[in-house]
């Protein structure tokens, strides 16, 4: 039907990535850095609980590979990044951000850039979404089981994406106006040498320490107590409101209105930032990737069929470790 062929039409635009995927070799990625990543997934894991978390490993192994074997289910939240890291496999860079433009000084008739409706991080959740929910019939050969655990992959990691506020804002000026990509072209006096990456580290990698990889029991437990101190610092009853906004499309203006607020307030390009936006910017990390985590586990809910109600108390009775 339409509403299928939608689905398979977009999952199977770009066709060649299942030909390639299999060929593919574990490489480090640094965007909103994996460590982030890795806490948002396992703040969404530790609120479903152990059955909805089954259903996720055995969905994400339906599509079977040959060289990326993660010893452990979090490391999946890393795939979509380490895909697209290859030198060969640029396809999907669009996937990962959406630059809504903040005009600093600058007419929005002079700006050159040009938003895609259908090619990035937004639209990525909206159509992981329609895949990893679709219960029709599927015609031809398809048993919709690699779509599906091709899709996930993708929204584990978009959703994090999604919650970096300089993955869907760019700021535009006289000076740029086909806008600073995301913040990677402001440059700061600072280890991560531009502002992009000052926000993929959260500030600072010793905020997140970057354990080896493949993460052993030591690196699991780390980045587990991060994200329970995370979801203690800011639990879900405290974002009730921001859940309530369901639409991924208001979710990223939301995102973009940190981004005026905090992101750009308080720096300047070439200068060192302060320990009060570094104070302020961790801070503001923490609590995305909280709120990360909660969408996430709404999507898992959504997917695999459990009210929040239930995925609480279940994740109170039994790890999902």
């Amino acid at each position: 039907n339409a509403e299928y062929m939608g689905i398979i039409q977009y999952s199977m635009r770009y066709s060649c990535c299942f030909a390639i995927i299999f060929a593919l070799l574990l490489h480090t990625s640094y965007q909103w850095s994996w460590p982030e990543h890795v806490i948002t997934y396992m703040i969404a894991r530790n609120e479903v609980g152990p059955s909805i978390c089954a259903k996720i490993d055995e969905m994400i192994k339906m599509m079977p590979e040959h060289e990326i074997n993660y010893p452990n289910p979090y490391e999946y939240a890393l795939w979509a990044d380490e895909l697209k890291n290859k030198n060969f496999y640029k396809l999907l860079d669009g996937w990962h951000f959406y630059d809504q433009p903040i005009y600093d000084g600058i007419d929005p008739s002079e700006v050159t850039l040009v938003l895609d409706p259908e090619f990035n991080v937004v639209h990525t959740v909206i159509e992981a979404m329609k895949t990893l929910t679709y219960k029709g019939q599927y015609p031809y050969h398809f048993d919709g089981n690699l779509e599906k655990s091709y899709m996930l992959r993708f929204l584990i990691h978009m959703v994090g994406d999604q919650h970096q506020p300089l993955h869907v804002a760019t700021r535009c000026t006289p000076k740029l106006p086909e806008c600073d990509a995301g913040g990677n072209k402001f440059p700061i006096s600072d280890p991560a040498k531009e502002l992009h990456a000052l926000w993929d580290w959260a500030m600072s990698k010793k905020n997140v320490d970057f354990k080896n990889r493949p993460l052993d029991q030591s690196g699991i437990a780390y980045y587990d107590n991060l994200a329970r101190e995370y979801v203690k610092e800011f639990p879900r009853s405290s974002m009730s409101e921001e859940l309530s906004i369901k639409d991924p499309w208001e979710q990223a203006k939301r995102t973009l209105d940190i981004a005026k607020k905090v992101v750009y307030v308080g720096i300047k390009e070439n200068e060192k930032p302060s320990d009060e936006y570094k104070k302020i910017g961790y801070t503001t990390c923490r609590r995305q990737m909280a709120l990360g985590g909660y969408r996430l586990a709404d999507y898992f809910r959504e997917i695999f069929g459990s009210s929040t109600e239930n995925m609480l108390r279940e994740s109170q009775q039994q790890s999902c470790q």
